[in-house]
């Protein structure tokens, strides 16, 4: 079975950008696909081993994907959450049919998540279920925002230990920081640029940086998607650390509420880095969630229909 380390690069052209995606794990007819949406600066080729192989564990399939214009993905890059998550849709209408499936479940961290709560709010028949991790609504109420220093950080051209620290606070998860960064950049070191495969593309800087940043901050000034949040009658799953200094946990916790079909589940002494410090208890949680396993509100508001329809 693929794993991380081992899963074949593949592509698809989706209206005229070639999108890399990979597909791993061996799916079952009794559950969707599980669309992984990692972090603002990510690539397919940083997702950490230890989450991805311990999901393929579960008895799940999981597509990874590059954003187009990042990653392997060629393209223009969205000037907003709301792109991001239209090319992300045009992407599914084309792979999904070749899965046979109608639907996925998505997993989005950091940005992702931001992604993700765009996708279900455009196209709710395409998501199953949702699992939003280290991440938080649009613009609204209740809401704080990461300190300055924090913000600079993850945007720093330089990726480094700076950034490890805003991920894994080193005050409260010791080593865990620096453990993560040498799996996620090096996972692909055994495969890299050999058969056929791209050489490993690490975090996005440059041009790109400058294009991303813009498209990640527009989701804290667009008050719509917070607005419909409670139209969304899907069952959620939201993870966050007790620390976040990313995405706030404070914000996590109001994504929860505002969402009529979540769970909460805080990891302590984390941040935003949680589901990798705690790899093997996250995946635990989040395979009992998608397997129907943890308790889910005893009613529905109904149907609605797509966001702009």
């Amino acid at each position: 079975m693929a794993t991380q380390q081992t899963a074949k690069t593949l592509f698809l052209d989706v209206n005229g950008s070639s999108i890399a995606y990979r597909l791993i794990g061996n799916g079952t007819d009794s559950s969707p696909p599980l669309l992984m949406l990692n972090h603002v600066r990510s690539t397919i080729d940083t997702w950490d081993p230890e989450v991805i192989n311990n999901l393929t564990a579960t008895g799940r399939q999981l597509i990874t994907y590059d954003y187009t214009g990042l990653g392997h993905s060629s393209g223009s890059i969205a000037p907003s959450i709301r792109g991001f998550a239209l090319n992300l849709l045009a992407f599914l209408h084309l792979l999904l049919p070749t899965l046979h499936t109608q639907q996925v479940d998505v997993l989005g961290f950091s940005m992702g998540g931001y992604v993700a709560q765009q996708l279900v709010l455009d196209a709710p028949n395409v998501v199953h279920k949702l699992v939003l991790s280290g991440t938080g609504p649009s613009l609204g109420p209740d809401l704080q925002r990461p300190m300055n220093e924090v913000q600079s950080t993850v945007f720093n051209p330089n990726p480094g230990l700076p950034t490890i620290e805003a991920f894994f606070p080193s005050f409260t998860t010791g080593d865990e920081g620096e453990a993560w960064f040498n799996r996620s950049t090096n996972s692909r070191s055994g495969v890299a640029g050999k058969n056929g495969e791209p050489e490993i593309a690490l975090f996005t800087t440059g041009d790109e940086l400058i294009k991303l940043t813009a498209a990640y901050l527009s989701w804290d000034a667009d008050s719509t998607p917070y607005s419909l949040l409670q139209t969304i009658q899907k069952d959620v799953l939201v993870t966050s650390g007790d620390n976040d200094l990313v995405i706030p946990t404070q914000n996590s916790f109001v994504l929860s509420r505002q969402l009529s079909r979540a769970n909460l589940v805080m990891f302590p002494s984390s941040g935003h880095g949680h589901l990798f410090q705690y790899a093997q208890y996250f995946t635990k949680v989040v395979g009992e969630f998608l397997d129907g396993k943890l308790p889910i509100a005893p009613f529905s508001a109904g149907q609605i229909p797509p966001l702009g329809s």
